[in-house]
């Protein structure tokens, strides 16, 4: 198992999902002007003392930027000059995203929790909306055939019984590209997500 590419990977998950720039980690983390840009383009790496740095960003305890499973860190637990840049960078996004894409969420369930073959129902995916997701898109139907992920979903000519009605069955037939789930993870962000899992958790 190669833990730097892991470490790489969770990192900028990490500075994504919080809306940081990468000039910006190398001034938080002591790096030297442009480092950080170009260890992501692989034309440099970051020795143990940068990675601990880096990850110290995030978490207290930075081994848990190896984990293959890593979870991001509660809002509330991220250093405040992260939770200030975070804070501003997001609303900035949310108000300026007149009409929210459900597509852009529905990238990011599908990438982690529906396995390429696994079928799905619209309701399934929606479930993992918070509420206030939930009353946005609450009454509007996910349009596979007509978004970005058509390529990447099959319906099944299934149906499955919901509370109200019958449903139409998906199924993901590919894997969806690193680069389409960098791009929602960017406009939307994962803490909606992470805060369902976090509460899946403590049930």
């Amino acid at each position: 198992m190669d833990y730097y590419k892991i470490v790489l990977s969770n990192l900028e998950k990490l500075r994504i999902g919080n809306g940081l720039e990468y000039s910006e980690i190398d001034k938080f983390a002591n790096l030297k002007d442009g480092k950080y840009e170009e260890v992501i383009d692989g034309k440099a790496i970051l020795d143990t003392k940068e990675l601990i740095a880096v990850s110290k960003l995030y978490f207290p305890n930075p081994s848990k930027v190896f984990n293959p499973k890593m979870r991001s860190p509660s809002f509330n637990d991220l250093p405040d000059y992260i939770q200030i840049i975070a804070k501003e960078r997001k609303g900035k996004t949310t108000r300026t995203q007149e009409k929210r894409d459900i597509i852009q969420y529905s990238i990011l369930i599908l990438n982690k929790h529906v396995k390429v073959g696994k079928d799905f129902t619209n309701s399934i995916i929606k479930g993992y909306l918070n509420n206030e997701l939930k009353t946005v898109f609450k009454g509007k139907s996910i349009e596979w055939s007509k978004s970005v992920l058509s390529p990447f979903i099959e319906d099944t000519g299934e149906t499955r019984k919901a509370k109200t009605k019958e449903e139409k069955v998906y199924k993901l037939i590919k894997t969806i590209p690193k680069d389409m789930v960098a791009k929602a993870t960017a406009t939307i962000g994962t803490a909606w997500l992470d805060e369902f899992e976090e509460k899946s958790k403590e049930k």
